[in-house]
């Protein structure tokens, strides 16, 4: 499962991209209502499924792991390219794409792939609504990396070189993760968990939401907890 989902998130990442290069740009009406929904899914996928897990196993180790993971966040956002510029949403202007910058956002995405893999510690329920946050959020990845590379003056070939080696980071996460998190000690299973779960809502609140709130889009509030909804309904029927 958590190589079937990793492959899924590659996909995504390479529709993202590829949308861009095909048709130079993507709607933003349904970028808006798309991450809005993942937004949801992340948040909802967070609160209900990855930290009740985490505390019923250690919350002080927990809650470390997510303070570990909205530290690390901040920390990668603030020296990458596209933290520094309104992305999609708005106009972006890029002269340069730096080296960290790629590394900053490799390593996310190499977080989403430990997210997938230790998804599925509390169970299939929990691992399903944690791919689907990390897959719906991997299109805009995408479409963020490839519409920052050609601003920088990158060629489409480079812009797809580099959006081939983004989303490749992902199952590179996964299957780095998957079997260091087997028959590990339930304070550290708790800690990875405090990252994962901490990291999905570094990004549903303070990566996606704050961009949401800009593009006064009416439908954006009803769709959010439309991600809710569903991740409520995959514990519903997982159980």
């Amino acid at each position: 499962m958590i190589t079937l989902f990793s492959v899924i998130a590659v996909l995504f990442t390479l529709a993202g991209a590829g949308a861009v290069l095909r048709f130079g740009s993507v709607s933003r009406v349904f970028l808006a209502r798309a991450l809005a929904y993942a937004a949801g899914v992340l948040a909802a996928a967070a609160i209900l499924d990855i930290l009740p897990a985490g505390f019923g196993l250690n919350a002080e180790a927990l809650s470390y792991g997510v303070l570990t993971a909205l530290a690390a966040l901040f920390t990668l956002e603030s020296f990458a390219a596209h933290s520094a510029c309104s992305e999609f949403m708005e106009d972006c202007h890029v002269h340069h794409l730096g080296a960290f910058a790629l590394a900053a956002m490799t390593l996310h995405s190499l977080l989403d792939g430990f997210n997938i893999a230790v998804g599925f510690t509390p169970g299939a329920a929990a691992g399903f609504n944690v791919a689907l946050g990390v897959i719906l959020h991997k299109f805009a990845d995408g479409v963020t990396l490839v519409l920052l590379l050609l601003h920088a003056g990158k060629t489409r070939r480079q812009a797809l070189v580099y959006s081939l080696l983004l989303a490749a980071a992902t199952p590179a996460g996964a299957f780095i993760a998957a079997p260091l998190i087997k028959d590990i000690p339930p304070g550290a299973e708790a800690f990875a968990l405090g990252l994962s779960g901490g990291s999905f809502l570094y990004i549903a609140m303070a990566d996606i939401l704050p961009r949401l709130h800009k593009a006064y889009d009416r439908l954006a509030p009803a769709i959010f907890p439309l991600g809710f909804a569903t991740v409520m309904l995959i514990r519903y029927f997982g159980e």
